[in-house]
């Protein structure tokens, strides 16, 4: 038979006109092919902890047993779990299933932000490329693709499908807040702030830069804070319904901070150079973290024109977040998860910023591997020295860009 046949002739030409649409269900679905993969995987986590609750759960009555305290997560989570147990599917998987949607959500999310920057416009120019509907297609295709990448991120994987935790919850509903923010919905932005703390109290990661926008800006009011407040307090509704107290959503995460009484666990802290002493170290630690945050406020007060590019706005995020985790004491392997994500983010924008998303998602990769399969913390201290050098040089690069921007502004 000479040359083909007119089904193949077609088929290459589907294949070939449709090869953007194709290359990204192919991401998809090896993504999701791996997350499969890692459905039996069962995590220290998973066996000490999160399966024990369920079981707890489940044999209190599924919802009636709201009516008290199980595992150390907030109100949301365990009414979620109670929902859970009315279901006869693996508690695992469960689990897993409920962290992987998140993890769609959170790449639809880096994705809408990408298109974002790169339609309105990139460093402040006030670029618009709304109208121009092939500019419009190629950076749809391009978010999407920026969006399989995150989809396809080894510790966003290992985090949800292998570990069976939750870290994708919270940073989704962070990045929205921060969507938000910019977008001046300070409403929407504020009630996803609320969501993510009855995720996780590592929001507070983020308030920071939030404080240090609120004073630059000067775009909203303090009072939006009692929207995320309100929010908070309303994922406890059912919890109250069987007897719990009002505060409980509030002091579930007061009693967190009293649980891990080291400088660091399984994590490339920059008090791993000095030593694990947390009696000596831990007020020293805060005190120190309070104030290289408000010195980044100063130097974000100086200009609010600082703001004005939304790369930069990300960036700024990304740096306050790189603080509070590098310095505070107590932080855990996962607690770099939203800094990750972040500096993606700001990567796929401007890649001289990529160098530093892939060092901190390999070093995360590398706790994540050693608790998982060794079931043994590792913090080397050459390791946390590049992760704080890492940080000093992403800290001097984002100043002097900033500086830059400055000196624009003054010579126009």
């Amino acid at each position: 038979m000479n040359g083909m046949t007119s089904i193949e002739k077609k088929l290459i030409d589907f294949i070939v006109n449709k090869r953007h649409v194709l290359f990204l269900l192919l991401i998809v679905l090896v993504g999701a092919v791996i997350r499969l993969a890692g459905r039996n995987y069962m995590s220290p986590d998973m066996l000490y902890c999160l399966i024990p609750w369920f079981d707890q759960i489940r044999d209190a009555g599924g919802l009636p047993a709201l009516s008290a305290q199980v595992g150390d997560y907030g109100l949301l989570y365990q009414t979620i779990i109670s929902f859970m147990t009315y279901l006869d599917i693996s508690p695992a998987y469960q689990y897993k299933m409920l962290s992987v949607t998140f993890d769609v959500a959170l790449a639809v999310m880096v994705a809408v932000i990408y298109r974002d920057i790169m339609l309105n416009g990139i460093s402040g120019k006030g670029l618009n490329h709304t109208k121009d509907q092939g500019y419009n297609r190629r950076v749809l295709f391009q978010s999407c693709v920026v969006g399989a990448v995150v989809w396809l991120l080894p510790t966003v994987i290992v985090n949800s499908a292998y570990w069976g935790q939750c870290d994708s919850m919270y940073t989704f509903f962070c990045l929205a807040t921060l969507y938000w923010l910019r977008k001046d919905k300070f409403v929407t932005a504020f009630i996803f702030l609320g969501l993510a703390f009855s995720c996780k109290l590592q929001t507070i990661f983020f308030l920071p830069f939030i404080g240090t926008y609120y004073l630059v800006s000067r775009r909203f009011s303090v009072l939006n804070v009692l929207i995320s407040v309100a929010v908070l307090w309303l994922s406890g509704a059912l919890a109250f319904a069987y007897g719990r107290s009002l505060l409980e959503p509030y002091t579930i995460y007061q009693n967190q901070t009293l649980d891990y009484n080291e400088m660091f666990l399984n994590f490339s802290s920059a008090w791993v150079i000095l030593g694990n002493d947390y009696d000596a170290l831990e007020p020293f630690a805060i005190l120190f973290t309070l104030f290289a945050v408000l010195a980044g406020a100063f130097v974000c007060m100086r200009n609010k024109r600082f703001f004005d590019a939304r790369e930069d706005y990300y960036a700024i995020a990304a740096w306050f977040v790189w603080t509070m985790v590098l310095f505070l004491p107590s932080m855990h392997d996962r607690y770099a998860y939203s800094l990750d994500i972040m500096l993606f983010v700001i990567g796929f924008i401007q890649r001289r910023y990529l160098k530093y998303a892939i060092l901190s998602m390999l070093i995360s990769f590398y706790h994540y591997g050693h608790y998982l399969i060794d079931e043994r913390y590792q913090e080397p201290i050459v390791l946390a020295a590049v992760y704080l050098l890492a940080y000093v040089h992403f800290s001097f690069t984002l100043y002097k860009r900033l500086k830059g921007r400055e000196s624009l502004a003054v010579g126009q």
